[in-house]
This record gives C-alpha cells, structure tokens and sequence, in this order.
C-alpha cells in the first residue's frame, strides 16, 4: 500500500510540472527567460531563415524582412500551475524586458521588438492569445540578423552562357525599399568576380518583385534597387558604369505563381543579362 501510494504520489507530481521536451534542450536563447509556470512542449529552430514579421502600427499593418539564426519556441503552461496570465501580461512582461535592455517595441500591441544583443540586431515577436484572461500556451519568434553561410556556389559564368541570364536570390532588400542590406555582400561578389574575368561582356541589371503592392509602385521600386546594385559595382567593385545598364519589369515577369509565400519569394529576384 505504501509503495502505491507513492507511485501515485510521484506521478500526480510529474504530471503536475511537465517537462521540456526533450528534443528542444537547449533551443531557448540563453538571453531571453519564459514566464513562469510554462514547459517547452516544441521548438522550430535552424542555423538560418528568412522571416517577415507583421505588425500593427496604429491599426495599420507593418512588414519587415529579417534574416538570421532563426527560434521558435512554444510554450504551454504546466498543469499544476494555478497563477493566470493574460496575454497582455505576457506581453508586457517580454515588452518592459526589452526596454529594460534599451530595446524598442515595434508595434502598438506590444509583440514585436528590437534589441542589440551580443553585438547583433535581434527582432522578437510573441504571439499569445490576445483577449486571453488565463492564457494556457504562447510561442515566440527570435531571429538574430546574420548573413547565411553560403553553402550552394552558382557558376554565374556557365549559367549565363547558356541561357543568357542568371537569376540571383541572395541580393536581399527591406520589403518597400531599394537600400542593399549588408548581408547582400557574397552575391554581390560573385557579380563582380564574373565581370572582372569577362572584361569585355556588358550586362543588363533587372529588378523583380512579387505582385504586392501596386503595379507602378513595384516598376519604380524594381528599378531603383537595380540601379543601387549599378552602384555598388561602379563604386565597391570598380566596374566601369558604361558596362552596366538597368531595368526594372516590377511584377511583369513571375517565375511562378505569387498565390503562395514560397512562390512570391521566388519572383522577388535580380537577373543579370548578358547585353
């Protein structure tokens, strides 16, 4: 009877304090805590991945492209855990946190955040129940800004020989805006590397976009991006500009369909065309 009563005892304890699954050992950010009371039940997280987060800015929905170590961790609240938290507690809780560390919140609802963590740019997004009065679970996205290891080399040489063009997906720009982000830089080289070992070939830079937006807003976005990488090859690669031109065919020409998130990805793209 005693040796029962303790297996009983024992296992109401277990079940009362749930553990972290164990493939996710590890998976949290040592510089990020969770709120008390909650296991880790999953985790979705990889050395590298492209993420738009939405945001709301007074009733206004925000985008932003972010690319980096990628966490996503999912919380659920341990069943002996009688304390209730809203979601706008947890959000608060994560909000002054960030401030706390000189970071700033993003959007009106207090979900989406920035910080300078280790040397790095880090954008935080939780995603809890939002009327929520007792909330029984919540996840969270991080991602450290970092440029992807490039593991996958594109003989651009060969590529453009045979068909004339090459499609390029590491030139990356900020959703709206024609800047070159920093992590741009190993595809941007291997541009310049085909240029400088073909002295004589003269190319076309061509933006493309998805179908977001409107029609003339991406024909003026998709050219001014091409024309930022014109730039950068005349100013950082010294490639004479007479061997360069521009166009941008906005939505024009898709690749695929922009019905899904993977298809848009794929038409946002640069070309570089043999002249």
């Amino acid at each position: 009877m005693k040796n029962l009563f303790l297996f009983i005892f024992l296992s109401v304890n277990l079940a009362a304090f749930s553990q972290d699954t164990p493939r996710c050992e590890g998976s949290e950010p040592t510089y990020i805590s969770r709120m008390p009371g909650f296991y880790i039940s999953d985790c979705r997280n990889s050395d590298y991945n492209d993420v738009e987060f939405v945001y709301w800015v007074d009733g206004i929905a925000k985008k932003i492209n972010k690319g980096g170590k990628y966490y996503r961790i999912y919380y659920f609240k341990n069943e002996g855990e009688t304390r209730k938290f809203s979601g706008a507690q947890i959000n608060q809780n994560y909000n002054n946190a960030i401030l706390k560390i000189k970071g700033k919140v993003l959007d009106t609802k207090k979900t989406t955040y920035f910080a300078s963590i280790n040397g790095k740019d880090v954008y935080i997004q939780v995603n809890t129940a939002e009327n929520s009065t007792n909330t029984g679970s919540y996840n969270i996205e991080v991602v450290e800004v970092e440029s992807m290891q490039q593991d996958v080399v594109v003989d651009m040489e060969e590529g453009i020989e045979r068909d004339g063009k090459i499609a390029l997906y590491g030139i990356l720009f900020d959703v709206g805006k024609s800047e070159i982000k920093p992590e741009s830089t190993e595809a941007l080289k291997q541009v310049i590397d085909y240029l400088n070992a073909n002295p004589k070939v003269n190319i076309i830079v061509v933006g493309h976009t998805d179908n977001t937006g409107t029609y003339v807003g991406n024909i003026t976005l998709s050219k001014a991006r091409a024309e930022s990488i014109r730039n950068y090859l005349v100013t950082t690669g010294k490639i004479n500009v007479s061997r360069l031109m521009t166009e941008g065919a906005g939505q024009f020409c898709p690749v695929t369909t922009n019905a899904t998130e993977e298809g848009r990805k794929l038409n946002r793209r640069v070309e570089i065309v043999k002249l």
